[in-house]
């Protein structure tokens, strides 16, 4: 055993020390952001008539299957209702920082070459999956612990420590469960790619067994790591033994991980990868079918997530106009509207198209950095040593972002208008919410320029491109609903958009965001072209 693990305290620093960027930037993204929602919970809901109206609308089954069940009805506090609307969906964002830390440092690690020198110096043959497990056993502490005393520290009717301390110790549970998942599924499969979507998909998978398991068969929900987290009651029961469950579940899959990590040869997975076709079909003959067969992996599952996220959103749209008359707070949010004859749910539907349309830039960002990965990986040495300029490859995978942006609006609004059109009466008119998303088109487009400047003229600084869609994503969300100074939200190319039907359409706008992003482009282009592809200067 000692053997097997020798070393594993130096890989522990060692990852700390690469991810000293990363790891803060979720941990602190994900606590800010959940302790952050507390005192906006409470100026919108802490009366508590409103209280009672919102534990009714939390009966209903769209609402459970998005958020999952609720507890403490009786006597529905702010505690019980903020662990109602933002367990599972906090838990979400846990388990995904979980999956991208567990691949980047086993799978990917080994496909690039890196851990072959890592194992090369007197270190053991686990050592590396034993740290990644252990960076995460840390981070989720941290993360849990923050978010505890956090939540605590406003001393709002309520939120209390122990409640706020499980809160925060469901989550972490429910992300190590998925960290040690992604490992086991990191020694099946053979490639990164592979790993990270079948992780992914897991992640999924649990969310719907979860809602399904919520609204009729509860026996799915207990076997779904986030049905579990919302088990927790934290500040109603504060059960502990669905902790106690995923921390489990957590020691008997990190171990399922090891043992198949010993069995198997480095570079290899327990499941062999499929043997590919003897020669090249005529999609790969050129540089844009090779990025596209690179990308498919995350275009089919970032279109099934926003197709299930505008599923999750039209299934409540029927109780919008009792779920906003049940607040003062809102009410008055949405009064101008109302004086020009817009309903609730329309003008929450012109909200909510903001915050889809960001959600569906992640997708879009990633599709266009991806150049940047294969770049600072080393394959792309191989196809530029060939007949192919850096101007067929940096447009092909701009070509894929560009299209891609357009297809996951698509997705997004047909799925949400078509669920809306289902539980609605009248059904909202398909043009209006088709407009209204092609709407921030240009603003994705802003996006989409700015990671194409940095990977021309900043590629080690490309990831910044992510910083400013999460900054976005700040301004846009809890800028509307707190109502942060109007300056604030131009910060965002999104805050600049018109919201129809809320506002009057305004084309200047719209292409100053196009020009904007063009330039942006062409720079991008044209720095690519100048710069050297390894190191980036």
């Amino acid at each position: 055993m000692k053997r097997l693990f020798s070393g594993t305290r130096a890989l522990v620093l060692f990852i700390f020390r690469r991810d000293r960027i990363r790891i803060p930037a979720w941990v602190l993204g994900i606590v800010g952001f959940t302790v952050a929602c507390v005192p906006l919970f409470y100026n919108m809901f802490g009366d508590p008539q409103e209280l009672r109206m919102m534990g009714a609308m939390m009966e209903n089954p769209a609402m459970i299957a998005m958020v999952g069940p609720p507890f403490g009805l009786d006597d529905y506090h702010m505690g019980a209702m903020y662990a109602n609307f933002m367990l599972v969906i906090m838990a979400l964002a846990a388990g995904a920082m979980n999956i991208f830390l567990v691949t980047r440092h086993t799978r990917q690690d080994e496909e690039l070459g890196r851990l072959e020198l890592v194992r090369s110096l007197p270190v053991g043959r686990l050592s590396n999956l034993m740290a990644t497990l252990l960076v995460a056993v840390k981070i989720n502490f941290v993360m849990a612990a923050l978010i505890g005393l956090g939540m605590a520290a406003f001393g709002i009717a309520g939120i209390d420590l122990r409640g706020a301390l499980v809160f925060g110790a469901a989550m972490g549970a429910a992300g190590l469960v998925f960290a040690a998942v992604t490992a086991v599924f990191c020694q099946l499969s053979s490639n990164n790619r592979t790993a990270s979507g079948m992780s992914l998909l897991f992640l999924m998978l649990a969310y719907m067994l979860r809602a399904v398991g919520d609204v009729s068969v509860e026996a799915l929900s207990l076997i779904s790591p986030l049905g579990l987290t919302s088990q927790a009651q934290a500040f109603v029961e504060n059960v502990l033994w669905p902790i106690w469950v995923l921390l489990g579940a957590f020691a008997v899959l990190a171990i399922l991980a090891l043992v198949l990590a010993k069995t198997r040869d480095l570079g290899q997975g327990m499941v062999a990868a499929r043997p590919g076709r003897r020669h090249g079909g005529r999609l790969l003959r050129g540089p844009l079918g090779l990025a596209l067969r690179l990308s498919k992996t995350t275009i089919l599952i970032w279109g099934f997530v926003l197709v299930l996220f505008g599923v999750m959103y039209g299934s409540v749209m029927n109780e919008m106009d009792t779920f906003i008359a049940s607040s003062e707070w809102l009410q008055e949010m949405f009064a101008a509207g109302a004086m020009d004859g817009l309903s609730y749910t329309e003008q929450f539907m012109g909200l909510l198209m903001i915050i889809m349309s960001v959600v569906a830039t992640i997708p879009v960002v990633s599709l266009m950095l991806r150049l940047r990965g294969e770049e600072s990986h080393g394959f792309l040495e191989q196809v530029y040593s060939g007949s192919v300029s850096r101007y067929q490859m940096f447009g092909a995978y701009f070509g894929i972002a560009f299209l891609g942006s357009i297809l996951f609006q698509l997705l997004t609004i047909l799925s949400f208008w078509g669920t809306a059109s289902m539980v609605m009466d009248p059904a909202p008119a398909f043009w209006d919410q088709l407009l209204a998303a092609l709407n921030y088109l240009p603003a994705i487009w802003v996006l989409l320029g700015l990671a194409a400047l940095l990977i021309g003229f900043f590629p080690k600084k490309s990831g910044l491109a992510y910083g400013y869609l999460g900054l976005s994503f700040f301004v846009v969300y809890m800028g509307s609903l707190a109502g942060f100074p109007e300056w604030t939200l131009r910060i965002s190319p999104f805050g600049n958009i018109p919201r129809l039907p809320l506002e009057e359409q305004n084309f200047v706008v719209l292409g100053i965001l196009t020009g904007i992003a063009f330039v942006l482009i062409v720079l991008g282009f044209v720095g690519y072209r100048r710069r050297d592809v390894v190191s980036g200067s």
